[in-house]
């Protein structure tokens, strides 16, 4: 973008389209984190790599925005949650000792989850600080 402005007024200038340029990057980190929340909870809703025997545990996978204060200003960042199973996720995810003394399998589904986030994350932010401002 091009602006002809007078010497005297260039420093007002460019804090207003550093404004604007970080206005859009919080902008469409949001939307991006929102997106990828939502995708990551489609992905443990599949139940698997465990066997779902009532369907109960991945149909209350959840994701909500946090309500508390971000360092940036703007941001918004969020949880993803099982609603109603959330005592079994750790065991799911680590396995347990049983009663008997035995140790039960690890069904590894959270990490791959968000591997899969983490990796389209940083897309995700190359993609939207290359096209801000534009």
């Amino acid at each position: 973008m091009v602006v002809n402005v007078g010497y005297d007024k260039l420093s007002e200038e460019l804090q207003k389209q550093l404004s604007e340029y970080s206005q859009d990057i919080t902008k469409g980190l949001n939307e991006a984190f929102k997106d990828l929340a939502e995708q990551g909870v489609k992905e443990l809703q599949q139940g698997k790599p465990y066997h779902n025997r009532t369907g109960q545990y991945a149909k209350n996978f959840a994701v909500t925005q946090r309500k508390t204060a971000s360092t940036v200003q703007g941001a918004e960042s969020y949880t993803i949650y099982n609603k109603k199973r959330y005592q079994i996720t750790h065991l799911l995810e680590h396995g347990h000792l049983t009663r008997k003394g035995t140790r039960t399998a690890a069904f590894k589904h959270w990490q791959p989850a968000l591997d899969n986030i983490d990796k389209a994350a940083e897309k995700a932010i190359e993609k939207v600080v290359r096209n801000a401002g534009g």
